[in-house]
């Protein structure tokens, strides 16, 4: 019996890919530890970027201060396994889908650390790969946080791969094409996840919006309200979704059932239709303008939140004021923005990398301020008003959660016990979210 401890760089998709490898270790008999005092330490990685691949093997040099061995999957072990394996004797690196690795890794898992930055609960060995077949083919947070997470919401992965491949990216080739998963054995898992004590479901993918049941051809929003009918489910969220993958099931899935939170992340990256061409996207700056404008007609309430790339080859000055201009006009409350960087094996690695680096940090703080701006528009307006938040950080001086559209509520220490629903009252903006108080309001925790 081995005591280990889990981490992940990344998306929820890496997520939930690393409490499938906990799972098993824990099936297998393997024990939960502390980080500090773990035998063996599990790390999923991530290649979104050379930067997530470079923080991805500091991740595993940290470990190795204090673990014996490091086993490490996910996006960039799949892109090139070789470039952990040669960073200790210590490192098994595991090559292939989630559930195959980790089937294959019976040695070290625990509370699963997300390596991004939380700052409400922050504290004041053979060399060679062991390979699982392969289909087909962000950092750091306490890691106390994300295990408060996790017993607040449940990460269900419903599908994998992505069909899009759009110039710039590498993950359909370490993810392969998109496959998805059947509805039954996801309401089964909502099922799990609510008797652990997991009253938020967010489900997650690769390319969610390509969700098609292969048992019995329900659509993504038709999904989505089949796990808001299990009983104990009282959210029901999306991860991220494609603006071409915005259709009639979701719409009615966010207008009509109470469950299904009124968030949704769709990626924009460009306001310039140029540069979506190069980018090898399926839309252009109108298309996605329009479909956010059908989504706020059938949602008035719902919350859009985006992702932007800046400094991509094609992208001039004209093109990324354009660009701001559309998360105006989208009315965006808040952009994660990633600054352009060549991934070799993608189209778009032949384009070179013309932006200098001080322009596209330029970009990106101008991009941030947007993203303020917005944001506080949005927070702004809840001020006065009451939501019910679901609390999932606990601290000695305060707790939070988030309401359904994803807005942050700080509440004061003792307001409410994790996984939790409060009505609250929005008093002030604070930080990245809201002060509130709780109001004891009947049929809410």
């Amino acid at each position: 019996m081995t005591s280990f401890a889990v981490k992940f760089l990344g998306c929820k998709v890496s997520q939930a890919d690393a409490m499938i490898a906990r799972r098993a270790l824990l099936a297998a008999g393997h024990t939960e530890a502390a980080e500090d005092s773990a035998e063996v330490h599990v790390i999923n990685t991530c290649c979104i970027t050379g930067e997530a691949e470079a923080k991805s093997r500091q991740a595993v040099r940290r470990s190795l201060r204090t673990a014996d061995r490091v086993l490490v999957g996910g996006c960039a072990v799949n892109l090139n396994g070789a470039q952990f394996r040669e960073i200790d004797e210590r490192v098994s690196a595991f090559v292939g889908v989630a559930e195959d690795v980790a089937g294959a890794m019976a040695a070290g898992l625990g509370a699963c650390a997300d390596l991004e930055h939380d700052a409400l609960v922050r504290r004041s060995p053979v060399p060679g790969a062991s390979r699982a077949p392969v289909p087909g083919a962000s950092e750091p947070r306490d890691r106390r946080a994300a295990a408060q997470a996790d017993r607040t919401r449940g990460f269900i992965k419903i599908q994998d791969g992505c069909d899009c491949h759009c110039a710039y990216c590498i993950i359909p080739t370490v993810r392969g094409a998109a496959r998805s998963r059947s509805s039954g054995a996801v309401l089964n898992e909502a099922r799990r996840r609510v008797e652990q004590g997991q009253p938020e479901m967010v489900l997650t993918g690769i390319s969610v919006g390509d969700y098609r049941d292969p048992d019995r051809g329900l659509e993504l929003g038709e999904l989505m309200m089949a796990v808001a009918g299990v009983p104990g489910v009282e959210r029901v969220r999306l991860s991220s979704v494609e603006v071409i993958h915005v259709k009639e099931s979701l719409l009615e899935a966010l207008a009509t059932e109470p469950k299904v939170c009124s968030h949704l992340h769709v990626p924009m990256q460009s306001g310039d239709d140029a540069v979506l061409s190069a980018m090898g996207r399926h839309y252009s700056a109108g298309e996605y303008l329009e479909t956010i404008a059908a989504l706020k007609r059938a949602v008035p309430r719902v919350n859009v939140t985006t992702d932007v790339i800046v400094g991509f080859p094609a992208e001039g000055e004209e093109a990324f004021g354009r660009t701001l201009d559309a998360i105006d006009a989208a009315g965006i409350t808040r952009v994660h923005t990633f600054s352009y960087s060549p991934r070799p094996g993608t189209v778009a690695e032949t384009l070179g990398d013309r932006i200098p680096p001080e322009e596209k940090k330029r970009r990106s703080r101008e991009v941030r301020a947007r993203s303020e701006v917005r944001s506080r528009h949005h927070r702004t307006g809840k001020l006065g008003g009451s939501e019910p938040v679901l609390i999932d950080k606990v601290a000695d001086a305060q707790c939070s959660g988030y309401t359904a559209d994803y807005t942050r509520c700080y509440l004061p220490a003792g307001a409410g016990a994790r996984g939790e629903m409060r009505e609250v009252a929005c008093l002030e903006l604070y930080a990245d979210g809201i002060r509130c108080e709780s109001r004891h309001t009947p049929g809410l925790s």
